[in-house]
């Protein structure tokens, strides 16, 4: 791991403040941090400050047969929050929020007791609409950049353990995410026929660095970064790898799989698995060793929507990719799909606030996928069968 000599002989600093009582020692070579997260670690555990954590949120018990499920990305806490009254009226027994929950990353990116981005939680709780639809509608998170502490960020981001440290006080982690690097998870919930799993991965914490093209004017207009071909090079990091090939080998249902940055498309050079063609690869063939025809990706961070499909070699069943995003942070007016030409989506890419519904009819055998206005209204649907 890469990390710049500024930040590490600051971060190497941080640790030696206030050391200045009893006798000078010598701190060999050998002694010395490898990493910027290693030498902040002293300076993190003398923070005295409180971390915010969020309102209560009810408990999605194990064995509720879900039947509507919501999702979203992309909530800037500054902005309007009308939709959650919205979402609320479509009655879900489940919501996603699956990354960039806050825009918490201005101005933080070099602070390293990320100021703004505990600023943007505690902004967050004081919204009615929020507040109102957390306490009311069982929830489950994952991250992506902007709460993660740093705009496109990966593994190497210096001030990745404290985020990670803030996102658990606030969404109130589970002990056994809270004991190990990152936020991935799992949940099974449903009785035997009626089995939703949700795998919730973490496409930041481990994530190697990306490749940037050369600096050109005018920039392209759809992303700076190359396809990252080292062998090395990871997206989830191995722990997370082998975490995922024992939770594929769980029986479900019906599988959901987030992740935040988009899976199948490579139709542009922004972030997403098309930065790390070997890791998608790698998604494909656990995929498939496992015999999962029953998957179901949702994912976010493009500011736009759109449903993605995909044949997996070694399927019976087309893998779909659900973006939805975003909820308040959307930059255009309507259907931009001129703008992205690709043959993996089937219909427009929407760059209008969003929202996404999941709706199982377990006796049909058939899932709809409903891509909807903050209004409600519909935008787009698919209906998929993803039963194994």
């Amino acid at each position: 791991m890469r990390i710049g000599h500024g930040i590490l002989a600051t971060a190497v600093a941080l640790t030696l403040v206030g050391c200045a009582t009893g006798p000078a020692k010598d701190v060999s070579a050998s002694a010395a941090p490898s990493t910027a997260q290693e030498a902040l670690r002293p300076y993190y555990a003398g923070l005295a400050a409180k971390l915010p954590v969020s309102a209560p949120n009810p408990v999605l018990s194990s064995d509720t047969v879900l039947t509507r499920i919501t999702f979203g990305s992309c909530q800037n806490e500054n902005r309007s929050m009308a939709f959650w009254d919205v979402i609320a009226a479509q009655k879900p027994q489940a919501f996603l929020l699956i990354g960039d929950n806050v825009y918490g990353d201005t101005g933080s990116q070099w602070s390293a007791d990320m100021p703004t981005l505990t600023a943007s939680y505690r902004k967050l709780s004081t919204r009615q609409e929020w507040d109102r639809f957390r306490r009311s509608v069982p929830m489950m998170t994952a991250w992506d950049d902007h709460d993660f502490g740093a705009n496109d960020a990966g593994g190497s981001f210096a001030f990745k353990e404290y985020a990670e440290k803030a996102y658990e006080a606030y969404w109130g982690a589970s002990d056994e995410v809270k004991l190990r690097p990152g936020v991935y998870e799992s949940s099974i919930v449903g009785p035997e026929g009626k089995r939703v799993q949700f795998i919730l991965l973490d496409t930041r914490f481990f994530r190697s660095d990306l490749v940037r093209m050369p600096y050109r004017d005018p920039g392209p207009t759809l992303g700076w970064y190359l396809p990252n071909e080292d062998k090395n090079a990871t997206l989830l990091g191995e722990v997370q790898w082998q975490w995922l090939a024992s939770e594929l080998s769980k029986p479900a249902d019906v599988r959901i799989i987030v992740s935040s940055t988009q899976v199948i498309t490579s139709a542009h050079n922004f972030e997403g698995w098309t930065n790390f063609p070997r890791e998608r690869k790698k998604l494909y063939r656990l995929l498939a060793e496992k015999g999962v025809n029953n998957a179901l990706v949702l994912s976010g961070d493009r500011h736009s929507a759109g449903f993605y499909k995909t044949e997996v070699s070694g399927l019976s069943k087309p893998l779909w990719d659900f973006t939805s995003s975003s909820l308040n942070m959307s930059f255009g007016k309507g259907d931009s799909r001129d703008r992205e030409p690709d043959p993996a989506r089937t219909g427009g890419f929407w760059s209008i606030p969003n929202f996404g519904q999941i709706d199982i009819d377990w006796d049909a055998k058939k899932v709809t996928l409903s891509l909807r206005k903050d209004d409600g209204s519909v935008i787009e649907e698919q209906v998929i069968n993803p039963f194994g």
